[in-house]
């Protein structure tokens, strides 16, 4: 007992260590700093160039989701190279800052007045915003919808998630509810990034003509690695390239100029040396002359992949989920998430109950599901037929399972919508059932609905409400039931029997935002 209050005691004394530690390297680094480090509403003037360049803009770092400031001058060079370069800087915290991620809309409020003082502060020279992530659609809020467009000459937005990240659906959907209440990441900065809400976000931004009054310039990463990372786990689940957090697809703008995708990952897009040559030639303190061109680039929503199972809840001791593998399945890939870091998963095999006990090593999570760790098995061509995973905390816990799929039988299941985003449609290229009277598909669903109002009160809703529908659905036809405007997040579990009479399961999870017009995104 002594033990491990002494044990507990030198946590504590270490986390107010570094407490400290960052909040005296922060009023180090700065000129000046308004406000108290590391609180939201804070911002600080770095250091001036030694020689600084009367002919360039002013720098304003935005930080992403549960990031602060630190994230462009830790383990980045970004702020040593743009004095090197002349520039004057600024670095803004954020709702995010103070431990409590909230929407672009109140970060975008916060961001506007922040634009305003340091606008004072260099006497009305024109500001260049550069976000990161998240950071990048509160800048729009600020400037487009809070209107301090005429404070700014360009906007530079790395690694945005301009259409929503996937990962931000993973983190509000009923499988992760348990795991994100615990870890404290179902917070309303990560449920403002969901893909449909997001959807609804660029349409009632991009017609704007404020849009037009600042040039947009958008930088991305394609590199989801290294194995068995937090990009790794990312970029499994995100279709299509990605940086392991954000899309290709979803870091374009229409009317942004994309600079460079590059080899980076989400923690080093944003890296001085990868981002600020790109753009520091771009950028002037000059407005844009004539009115930006689209690139008629659009984020269409097309057919899910279907090879991912999910599946969460609770945990006080042992957890168990068992799981189909159909035949010729050449891959699984096993992220067991826990609120707790474990060091080992036991994995039971199809047959004669054979088990094997594997030693994993948890990775914690940094992004959307900060706090979480994440312990990665990969099993080469596996036994079809039923799968057994335990694992055992001696605390109060949660977990999440997800298993990936290496199949061939990925490419004959599709899941789309059906006219409209309130609708959406389970396919196969194959019939339902088989020979041996096995029955139809059942679709099972939960839907989370968040009620918001947009732009109207300028917030997610705090209150979340379940609507549960485990039916066997014989046209495979999930609806999404209208309950007001608002933030529906749909989990689909499929279940059914291949033409050879092997069992499958397979997981979907989509957002969708109805507007107060009935109109889905």
């Amino acid at each position: 007992m002594k033990k491990r209050s002494l044990g507990f005691t030198f946590a504590i004394v270490l986390v107010f260590a570094l407490i400290f530690q960052s909040v005296g390297l922060a009023n180090s680094l700065f000129h000046k700093t308004e406000g108290e480090p590391f609180e939201p509403g804070t911002f600080h003037i770095g250091t001036l160039p030694a020689e600084p360049d009367p002919n360039k803009p002013v720098l304003v770092f935005v930080q992403g989701l549960t990031n602060n400031s630190t994230t462009w001058y830790q383990g980045n060079n970004m702020y040593d190279l743009a004095r090197q370069e002349g520039f004057e800087t600024a670095f803004v915290e954020l709702h995010d800052s103070g431990g409590t991620p909230k929407s672009y809309w109140d970060n975008g409020a916060i961001l506007a007045d922040q634009l305003e003082q340091i606008s004072d502060y260099f006497n009305g020279k024109k500001l260049v915003v550069v976000g990161y992530s998240k950071g990048g659609v509160d800048a729009q809020v600020a400037l487009i919808h809070e209107g301090k467009h005429h404070l700014v000459s360009d906007v530079v937005t790395i690694g945005s998630p301009h259409w929503g990240s996937e990962l931000a659906d993973l983190a509000n959907s009923s499988s992760l509810g348990w795991l994100a209440a615990l870890i404290g990441q179902n917070s309303e900065g990560t449920q403002s990034l969901q893909t449909g809400v997001m959807n609804y976000f660029r349409s009632i931004t991009d017609s704007r003509w404020e849009v037009q009054q600042n040039r947009y310039y958008t930088i991305a990463g394609n590199r989801a690695g290294p194995l068995f990372s937090n990009y790794w786990f990312g970029g499994g689940f995100i279709p299509g390239a990605s940086d392991g957090v954000v899309s290709v697809a979803s870091a374009h703008l229409p009317y942004g100029e994309m600079l460079r995708i590059g080899n980076w990952n989400h923690g080093e897009v944003h890296r001085g040396s990868n981002a600020l040559p790109l753009f520091k030639d771009r950028i002037s303190t000059t407005k844009p002359m004539e009115m930006a061109a689209f690139d008629n680039f659009y984020n269409k929503t097309g057919a899910s992949a279907l090879d991912i199972l999910v599946r969460g809840g609770s945990q006080n001791g042992l957890a168990e989920e068992t799981f189909y593998v159909e035949s010729d399945v050449k891959k699984l890939s096993i992220n067991w998430m826990s609120a707790t870091e474990l060091t080992s998963v036991e994995v039971v095999r199809p047959g004669n109950n054979e088990k094997k006990v594997y030693d994993v090593v948890g990775i914690q999570d940094t992004e959307y599901f900060n706090g979480a760790w994440h312990h990665y098995i990969e099993i080469e061509h596996p036994k079809k037929g039923e799968w057994t995973i335990r694992t055992h905390t001696d605390e109060k816990s949660a977990y999440a399972m997800l298993v990936k799929f290496d199949s061939e039988l990925n490419k004959r299941l599709s899941f789309v919508e059906d006219g409209n985003k309130n609708n959406w449609r389970f396919n196969t290229d194959f019939e339902a059932g088989n020979s041996k009277g096995n029955t139809p598909f059942k679709l099972f669903y939960d839907i989370d609905f968040v009620p918001g109002k947009g732009n109207a009160n300028k917030q997610i809703g705090h209150k979340m409400r379940n609507f549960r529908q485990n039916q066997n659905h014989e046209n495979n036809l999930v609806t999404i039931p209208n309950r007001g405007e608002g933030a529906y997040n749909i989990t689909v579990n499929i279940e059914g029997v291949t033409p050879t009479g092997d069992k499958f399961q397979r997981t979907v999870i989509k957002s969708v935002y109805i507007d107060d017009q009935g109109n889905a995104y």
